[in-house]
C-alpha cells in the first residue's frame, strides 16, 4: 500500500523557507494580537484577534516582497470591509442571505486576476465568513468585534511589513523589483468583465455560481438559527467548493478526515497531557495549519480543527467535537451538492488547480 499523496506533499514542502516563514507569522500573529486585545479588556475576542491577525499575516507573507504593497493591501482592505458588510444583515436573514451573494459572486470572479485578485478575493470572502460566524453565534459586543479585527489587521500587517524587509535585503541588491501593470481598481474591473464575457466556460463564474447557490441561503438560515453547526457548516461548505468538480471532491474527503483525526489526536492527548498543555499544543496546531495554506487541506482542516476540539475539551465538554465532526459533513454534502447543481460546461476550459492557488484560506 503506497503512501497517500498528501503525506508526500506534506512531507515535501516541510523544509520550504516560505513555509516556515508563514507558520511564524502566524504564531507571533496569535500571540501578539491576543496580548494586544487581552490588554485593551477584549477578553471575548483575544483569540479571534489572534486569528484575523495570523489569518491576515500568514496571507501577506504568501506574497513576493516586490508585490507586497500591490497585493497584500488590497487584501487587507477586503478583510477589513468585512465586518461592516456581515452587520448589515445581522439578524436580518434575507438581508445577510443577499449580501453573501454578492460578497462570494464578486469574491470568486476577481480570482481571475493573478496575483492580487486572487489574494483579495479568497481573503476577503474567507474574513466576511468568519465575521458571519462571530456576529451571528457569539453573543459579542459589536465595538468589541470591530476592535478585535483591527487589532488583528494592524498586528497582521507589521508582521508581514518586517518580514518583506528581511526578504528585500536577502534579495540581490541590482534585481529590479517587478510591478504589477495598472492600478488595483482597474484591474479588478476588468477581471470581472474577463469573467462575465467568458461566462460559458470561465471557472471562476462556475465557482460564483456554485458558492452563490448553496452558501446564501446558508449564511441566511445562519443569522435565522444562530447555531454552531450551521456557522461550521457553512465555513466547511466555502472552503470545498472549488470551480473544478474533482478539487471539491477531494477537498471534501480531506477536510472529513482532517476533522475525525484531530478528534483522535485530541483526546488522545488529553488522555495524557493537562489541560494547560492541550491548550498549548492546541495554538501550535492551527500555527501549522496556518503554514500549510493553499498547501494540503487535510494539514489545514486538522490543525484548525484541535483548536476548537481542545478547547471543548479543556472546559470538560465533547460538544465542540459533535459539533464539529456534524457540521464537516454536513458541509462537504452542501459543497458536494453545489457541483451537481452547477456541472462543468460540455466543453470545458483549461481549468487551474486548486494547488495552484485557486482555493481559499477558509479552514477555521
Amino acid at each position: 500500500m503506497g503512501v497517500p499523496r498528501w503525506v508526500r506533499r506534506a512531507v515535501r514542502t516541510a523544509d520550504a523557507p516560505r513555509l516556515w516563514h508563514t507558520g511564524v507569522v502566524a504564531l507571533l500573529g496569535v500571540v501578539l494580537a491576543a496580548g494586544a486585545a487581552l490588554a485593551l479588556g477584549l477578553r471575548d475576542v483575544a483569540l479571534a484577534a489572534g486569528l484575523v491577525a495570523a489569518l491576515s499575516g500568514a496571507a501577506g507573507s504568501l506574497v513576493p516582497a516586490s508585490l507586497a504593497r500591490q497585493v497584500a493591501v488590497p487584501a487587507w482592505v477586503a478583510v477589513a470591509l468585512s465586518p461592516p458588510l456581515a452587520l448589515l444583515g445581522q439578524g436580518r436573514p434575507l438581508v445577510a442571505g443577499l449580501v453573501a451573494l454578492v460578497v462570494f459572486a464578486l469574491g470568486a470572479l476577481v480570482q481571475v486576476d493573478v496575483p492580487a485578485g486572487r489574494l483579495t478575493g479568497a481573503l476577503g470572502s474567507t474574513a466576511y465568513v468568519l465575521a458571519v460566524g462571530m456576529g451571528a453565534v457569539r453573543d459579542v459586543v459589536v465595538a468589541h468585534a470591530l476592535l478585535a479585527g483591527a487589532v488583528g489587521l494592524v498586528v497582521g500587517a507589521a508582521l508581514t511589513a518586517g518580514l518583506q524587509v528581511l526578504m528585500r535585503r536577502r534579495a540581490a541588491a541590482s534585481a529590479a523589483p517587478p510591478r504589477l501593470p495598472g492600478r488595483w481598481l482597474g484591474r479588478t474591473v476588468r477581471a470581472v468583465g474577463r469573467a462575465l464575457k467568458e461566462w460559458r466556460t470561465n471557472p471562476y463564474v462556475r465557482l460564483a455560481v456554485r458558492r452563490g447557490v448553496v452558501l446564501a441561503p446558508l449564511v441566511g438560515v445562519l443569522e435565522a438559527w444562530r447555531d454552531p453547526v450551521a456557522l461550521y457548516a457553512l465555513v466547511v461548505a466555502f472552503s470545498v467548493t472549488q470551480p473544478v468538480a474533482g478539487d471539491t471532491t477531494t477537498r471534501a474527503l480531506a477536510r472529513t478526515l482532517g476533522a475525525v483525526a484531530a478528534i483522535v489526536v485530541t483526546y488522545a492527548l488529553a488522555a495524557v497531557l493537562p489541560p494547560a498543555a492541550v491548550g498549548v499544543v492546541a495554538v501550535l496546531a492551527m500555527v501549522v495549519g496556518l503554514a500549510y495554506l493553499l498547501r494540503s487541506p487535510f494539514v489545514v482542516t486538522l490543525g484548525t480543527t484541535v483548536l476548537t476540539v481542545a478547547g471543548g475539551v479543556v472546559v470538560g465538554t465533547s460538544a465542540p467535537a459533535v459539533q464539529r465532526l456534524l457540521s464537516t459533513l454536513l458541509g462537504a454534502a452542501v459543497a458536494l451538492l453545489a457541483t451537481v447543481l452547477v456541472p462543468a460546461p460540455r466543453r470545458p476550459a483549461s481549468e487551474p488547480r486548486t494547488e495552484q492557488g485557486t482555493g481559499d484560506p477558509a479552514q477555521a
